[in-house]
C-alpha cells in the first residue's frame, strides 16, 4: 500500500509511464478541432453557392434581381442559421438565396434594361371611330349587323349622310341576317334610328322581312312615329312578298298596317297579282274583304297591271258593270301610261250621252307624271277624242301638271280655239293653276303672245 501511494505522488516516474501520460492528453484535444473546421468549411461553401445564385438570377426573367444589400443580409442569415445548425444538429438547415425568403414577401421585381427592351410589345387596335373619318370609316371589315347598326347610330348623331347611306347599304346586303337587330331598333327607339332601320328592312323586302316589319308596325302605338314607319313600309317593292302583303291586307285590324300593306301591294301589282285579287274577290264571303280587294285594285300604280286592268274594265262600249270593273278604271287612271290614257279616252267617247260624267271625273284626277304627254296630246285635239268630251276632260286633268308646257298649251287654246266648251275648260284650268301655283306663272313667259310658233314647239316636246 505504501508503494502504491508513493507511485502516484512521486513526480519521478519511469520513462515508459511519462510518454503514455502525454500521448493520452493529445488524444482528447484534436477531435475538438474537427467540428469547428467543418462548420467553417460549410459556411465557405454556402457563401460561394450564394454568390453563384445571385449571379445567375438576373439571367432569368422568372426570378427577381436581388439587391446586394439583400443578398448580404440573406447570406448573414444563412451563416447564422448554419451556425445554429452546427450547434444543434437536430434543426434542419435553411436554404439560401431567394428560396430562403418567406412566400409573399419577395422584393419588387426589377427586370434588367436589356430584358425590358427585348420583351414583345402588345399594340392595341384603334377604336372604329378613330380609324378614319371617311364615309366607309369602320365599315371595311364589318363584324355583323350589330356592329353596322352601332356605326349607323354614330353616323346619325354626326348627321353624316354618306355614312348613313353606306350603313343602310351594308345592312341591306346582309339580307335576312339583319332582320332581328333592325326589328329591335324599330320597336325600341322613337327617332331617326328607328326610321332608318325601317327603311333598311323595307329595302331588304324578303317575305320574312316584310312579315316581321308589318308585325312590328302593328305593335307600335298610334302617333306620328307610327305614321312615318307606315310610309317606310309602303315602299316595299320586292315582288316575292306580294302574298304576304295580300294576306295582311285581308286579316289586319290595324288601319296603318292596312294602308301601308295596300300601298306596297299596289306598287308591285302585275297580271298574276290582279288575277289573285279577282279570285279572292269571287271567293270572298265577307263584305269587308270584297271592299278591301276593290280598294287595292283601284289604287294600283304599276304599269305591269295595265293589260289585266283593261281586261277587267271590259269593252270600251260597255258601262262599268260592278265595283270591280269600276275599280279597274280607277286603277288605270292611277297608272296613267299611254295605253291606259288611250283606253280611258276611247271609253269616254263611247259612253252614251249623259253617262260619261264618271269617266270625265276619273280622267280629271289623273296625276301620274307619265300621263302628262298623253294628256297634252288629247287636250290639243287628237283623232281619238272629241271637243265635247275627251278634250275637255284632258284639259281639266292638266291642272295637276302646272308647268311651262301646260301654260303654253292652255293659253294657246284660249286665244285660238273656237269651241266654247273647250275654251271654258282651258280658262278655268288656267285660273286654278294661277291660284294654286303662282310661282309657276311668275317664272314662265307667255309664249303665245310673243311667238305662237315657239309655243307650239314647246307643246310638242
Amino acid at each position: 500500500m505504501k508503494s502504491i501511494r508513493r507511485n502516484k505522488k512521486d513526480p519521478k516516474q519511469s520513462p515508459e509511464a511519462r510518454p503514455r501520460a502525454q500521448g493520452s492528453g493529445k488524444g482528447f484535444e484534436w477531435p475538438l478541432l474537427v467540428f469547428p473546421a467543418a462548420v467553417l468549411a460549410a459556411l465557405a461553401t454556402l457563401y460561394f453557392v450564394n454568390r453563384s445564385i445571385q449571379q445567375r438570377v438576373p439571367a432569368s426573367p422568372a426570378h427577381a434581381v436581388v439587391e446586394p444589400g439583400t443578398a448580404r443580409g440573406a447570406a448573414a442569415k444563412t451563416s447564422s442559421g448554419m451556425t445554429t445548425a452546427g450547434r444543434n444538429s437536430a434543426r434542419p438547415v435553411q436554404q439560401t438565396g431567394i428560396d430562403s425568403e418567406p412566400k409573399g414577401k419577395l422584393p419588387p421585381t426589377k427586370a434588367p434594361p436589356a430584358l425590358a427592351k427585348d420583351r414583345p410589345q402588345t399594340v392595341k387596335p384603334k377604336p372604329a371611330d378613330q380609324q378614319g373619318t371617311g364615309p366607309r370609316a369602320g365599315l371595311q371589315e364589318p363584324e355583323g349587323p350589330a356592329r353596322i347598326i352601332a356605326l349607323l347610330h354614330e353616323a346619325i348623331q354626326q348627321n353624316d349622310h354618306a355614312r348613313i347611306k353606306q350603313c343602310i347599304d351594308d345592312l341591306v346586303a346582309l339580307g335576312d341576317q339583319a332582320i332581328a337587330p333592325l326589328t329591335q331598333v324599330i320597336a325600341g327607339e322613337q327617332g331617326d334610328a328607328g326610321m332608318w332601320a325601317a327603311e333598311a328592312l323595307a329595302r331588304i323586302g324578303t317575305p320574312l322581312a316584310t312579315q316581321t316589319l308589318l308585325d312590328t308596325l302593328a305593335g307600335v302605338k298610334e302617333g306620328p312615329y307610327k305614321e312615318q314607319l307606315g310610309k317606310r313600309v309602303a315602299a316595299i317593292n320586292n315582288h316575292e312578298s306580294w302574298p304576304v302583303l295580300l294576306d295582311k291586307v285581308l286579316t289586319t285590324q290595324d288601319s296603318t298596317v292596312l294602308r301601308a300593306a295596300g300601298d306596297a301591294l299596289s306598287r308591285m301589282a302585275d297580271t298574276p297579282v290582279v288575277d289573285e285579287l279577282i279570285a279572292r274577290f269571287d271567293g270572298a264571303t265577307d263584305e269587308r274583304d270584297t271592299d278591301r280587294i276593290a280598294q287595292i285594285i283601284s289604287n294600283i300604280r304599276s304599269p305591269g297591271a295595265t293589260d289585266a286592268l283593261i281586261a277587267l274594265a271590259g269593252d270600251i262600249a260597255s258601262a262599268p258593270q260592278d265595283a270591280l270593273s269600276r275599280a279597274a278604271i280607277e286603277g288605270l287612271a292611277k297608272i296613267g301610261d299611254a295605253q291606259a290614257i288611250s283606253y280611258l279616252m276611247r271609253k269616254l267617247e263611247a259612253s252614251p250621252p249623259g253617262q260619261g260624267g264618271y269617266l270625265t271625273n276619273t280622267i280629271a284626277e289623273i296625276k301620274a307624271p307619265q300621263a302628262q304627254d298623253a294628256l297634252l296630246y288629247a287636250a290639243a285635239g287628237s283623232k281619238e277624242v272629241s271637243a265635247g268630251n275627251g278634250r275637255t276632260a284632258a284639259i281639266y286633268a292638266l291642272k295637276n301638271f302646272p308647268d311651262a308646257r301646260t301654260l303654253a298649251l292652255l293659253e294657246q287654246i284660249v286665244v285660238t280655239e273656237q269651241n266654247a266648251s273647250v275654251v271654258t275648260a282651258a280658262t278655268r284650268t288656267l285660273d286654278d293653276i294661277r291660284r294654286t301655283s303662282p310661282h309657276v306663272v311668275a317664272n314662265s313667259q307667255s309664249l303665245v303672245k310673243k311667238d305662237p310658233y315657239a309655243a307650239s314647239e314647246l307643246i310638242k316636246k
